[in-house]
């Protein structure tokens, strides 16, 4: 279930990106999702942030005690086609130390820690073929019990990437495609901005 998409398609997704960010920063999840079934009806994605080393998540999260999920909720299917428009979804970020997220009870994704909460204001979603795609989006965090360790100039506008495979033998039961992403500031997140050493302690 958690095997990487093709070269091929990494690099479709970013010959069709040109313009994408290339910061070092990034919250890499590998996540299962399930689509509307027209227009008006809502995109749900349940992922699993990675440790994106050598690279580094964008404020600082403890990969050895905690596992960190990704969740999207809400996301409007505004115009339906290929590409695919969304706008409007919730997306959260959990800190959770005692349930292991599982596909196949999404309540286990949303029981931990909302480390930042946002909105995503808009996505499209385009198909290469019946089964191979890309997902690109903006991203603006509003909350979350990390937020203010990140500038508030810095918020608003983190790119959502994020590799599409409806392949049967990639999909959970229950979902429709599998997605391979990341979403990343347009600039890596200065480490101490708006960081006290108490949480430089607790979290190292």
């Amino acid at each position: 279930m958690k095997a990487r998409l093709t070269i091929l398609l990494a690099v479709a997704i970013m010959a069709s990106l040109p313009f994408a960010a290339q910061a070092q920063q990034l919250f890499d999840f590998l996540g299962q999702t399930g689509l509307p079934g027209g227009v008006g009806g809502a995109l749900t994605l349940h992922g699993v942030v990675n440790d994106p080393a050598p690279a580094t998540t964008p404020i600082p999260l403890d990969f050895d005690t905690y596992e960190y999920t990704l969740v999207v909720t809400g996301l409007v299917l505004d115009v339906d086609g290929n590409p695919q428009q969304y706008s409007g979804g919730a997306i959260a970020i959990y800190e959770d130390a005692a349930t292991v997220a599982d596909f196949a009870a999404p309540g286990t994704f949303t029981d931990g820690t909302a480390v930042l909460t946002g909105v995503v204001t808009t996505l499209d979603r385009t198909m290469f073929t019946a089964t191979l795609g890309t997902v690109f989006g903006s991203v603006d965090w509003t909350g979350g019990s990390m937020v203010g360790l990140i500038g508030l100039q810095d918020l608003v506008d983190w790119p959502f990437f994020s590799g599409v495979n409806a392949l049967a033998s990639q999909v959970a039961p229950g979902y429709d495609e599998a997605w391979d992403g990341k979403v990343e500031p347009h600039d890596p997140i200065v480490d101490n901005e708006g960081m006290g050493w108490g949480e430089l302690k607790r979290r190292f």
